[in-house]
């Protein structure tokens, strides 16, 4: 009989990286997430709430990952199912209580299960979400006529007006402060401009050896259904395939067909499912 799986506690991002850096790219697009959160906050000094790192291992190695930023709800990766119940009993050591827990369907959900178990309350699924990737740009017959141009300073206040409404359309948990500032800093927030009028937004993040996601698309009502969106998400695909990633990736939202039947079309591929599950006492 095999021994149990046990979970692997490290000190920070980094350590966590060291020990998974190697399993996590085995499969970069799946976990693009914890990947890129990790490397991003690689280096930072400690925190409170502290945040967490965890690998789940057993005789063989690594059977998955988890992680948590606070205030942000705890991520999973993969998990081999064994390995729920010891992730859950660590987690417990760790929070007096979780908020929720995010990632593939099956293996969310069976911790979502397990937690509740041991620590009462009830769980729910608040959001569906569906995870594509992109090797190849196929560009509309028809392009939306426009560019795309990166944000600047000047476009700051605009910026943070359409972040806050995506923020409110797509129904974000927790929103990052002052991401509008954020993304212009790093020169990853985009606009589609068509005759001096900004159309559309999009950015990049989560940069990883190979990949790259594409999040924060966004068409304000008086610009939508002119194929906008779907010109700067090609684009701004494009150009980071052309620079270097070989693949890109980016969630929608299950429930709403024309935003997956878009991103189809300009060569996203579906490859897996994950939930967002909220926790309540």
């Amino acid at each position: 009989m095999s021994a149990a799986p046990e979970v692997e506690r490290h000190a920070d991002a980094g350590h966590f990286l060291e020990a998974a850096q190697d399993w996590l790219l085995e499969a970069e697009v799946e976990n693009n997430l914890p990947l890129g959160i990790a490397l991003s906050w690689r280096g930072r000094g400690p925190a409170d709430p502290p945040p967490y790192w965890a690998t789940i291992r057993d005789a063989n190695g690594i059977v998955g990952c988890a992680f948590r930023t606070p205030p942000h709800q705890l991520g999973v990766t993969r998990l081999l199912p064994a390995g729920v119940a010891p992730l859950v009993e660590d987690v417990g050591r760790v929070y007096s209580s979780l908020n929720g827990v995010g990632g593939p369907t099956a293996d969310a959900e069976a911790f979502a299960r397990d937690w509740v178990a041991r620590h009462g309350g009830t769980w729910k699924t608040r959001f569906r979400m569906r995870l594509h990737e992109l090797t190849r740009v196929s560009f509309p017959a028809l392009l939306s006529p426009g560019s795309l141009r990166k944000a600047t300073e000047a476009d700051l206040p605009l910026a943070r007006e359409w972040v806050d409404a995506f923020v409110r359309d797509v129904g974000l948990s927790v929103a990052v402060p002052d991401m509008a500032q954020r993304l212009i800093g790093q020169e990853r927030l985009f606009f589609w401009v068509d005759a001096g009028h900004e159309c559309a937004m999009v950015s990049s993040s989560r940069e990883t050896r190979s990949c790259c996601a594409i999040n924060m698309v966004y068409t304000p009502p008086q610009f939508r259904r002119s194929g906008y969106a779907t010109a700067a998400v090609a684009t701004l695909s494009d150009a980071l395939l052309k620079g270097g990633r070989r693949f890109c990736c980016l969630y929608t939202d299950v429930a709403n067909p024309t935003s997956n039947s878009i991103y189809a079309k300009i060569g996203y591929r579906p490859i897996r499912d994950d939930v967002e599950i909220d926790f309540s006492p």
